[in-house]
């Protein structure tokens, strides 16, 4: 578990707000956080100190949102593994398999509480409200584990059910903040076009069409360029669409054709018609 991200989430939240105020407040979270490092164990948060932690929130990281669910997803799944590993009748009182879940469910603590101290903002928002919905059935699951190994009594049937579903929403939601990366990374300007890189696929294009030195390769050269040209005038603003849009058509259209830079100018022509005439 990456508890440093914690930490070092505090630490900017705090000093950022009010300089003289934040500090004392900073010390006093810090101060309230002890990491315990048993011989042979994971760093764990004392969650008789995590109520202090959880008045700061972290604010909207979505770097930090995709690898806490990808903590809560690991945890998760393997309490669900340990769970399935009582079918054999003896495991559940066995202390090595007590000891693993002891160890699993402070991980497990830990990644949803820090869970909780995120927010999420714009198209992570769904995802978001996902992972929650996981991490709650995640913790019940847990809750219900750790009260029947307190009372020495493996009814815990609940728990393997709720700890499956966790885990399905968890994947869930760990796919949708992957999509949203992608929408996000989509809207972010494109790389200017590099002459050098331009001249080696169009080249390697014309040659595949006619071969080197051909009246045919001339012309596919000709026109390669001029939609290169076309593509450098081209801007969002000019075409009469916001940045976004156009930054999404763009980095789509040298997606789906990074080999042809004609066709590619002719992606972007046609779907920047479609986006006007939709607006």
């Amino acid at each position: 578990m990456k508890w440093s991200r914690l930490v070092i989430g505090l630490t900017a939240t705090a000093a950022l707000a009010a300089p003289a105020t934040a500090q004392q407040n900073l010390g006093d979270v810090a101060g309230s956080i002890k990491l315990k490092r048993p011989e042979g164990e994971t760093v764990v948060i004392d969650q008789g100190t995590v109520g202090n932690a959880r008045r700061q929130r972290l604010g909207f990281q979505s770097d930090l949102l995709r690898d806490v669910v990808g903590d809560c997803l690991t945890e998760t799944s393997a309490l669900h593994d340990l769970i399935e590993e009582t079918r054999d009748g003896t495991s559940f009182y066995r202390d090595p398999w007590r000891e693993r879940v002891g160890e699993v469910g402070e991980r497990l603590d830990g990644a949803l509480d820090e869970l909780e101290l995120i927010t999420a903002e714009g198209r992570y928002v769904e995802a978001y409200g996902i992972a929650t919905r996981g991490a709650d059935l995640a913790r019940d699951a847990l809750m219900i584990l750790r009260s029947a190994m307190a009372e020495n009594r493996p009814v815990f049937s609940e728990s393997r059910t709720l700890s499956e579903e966790a885990v399905r929403y968890l994947k869930d939601a760990k796919a949708a903040l992957a999509a949203a990366s992608r929408a996000d990374s989509a809207e972010e300007a494109a790389p200017l076009i590099n002459p050098i890189e331009a001249d080696r696929v169009m080249t390697a294009y014309c040659a595949g069409q006619y071969g080197g030195g051909s009246s045919g390769f001339d012309s596919c050269i000709a026109e390669q360029r001029a939609a290169v040209d076309a593509m450098a005038a081209r801007t969002g603003p000019g075409s009469g669409l916001d940045v976004a849009s156009f930054n999404v058509i763009r980095n789509n259209c040298r997606f789906e054709w990074p080999d042809n830079l004609v066709s590619q100018d002719h992606c972007e022509q046609t779907r920047i018609a479609a986006k006007k005439a939709r607006q």
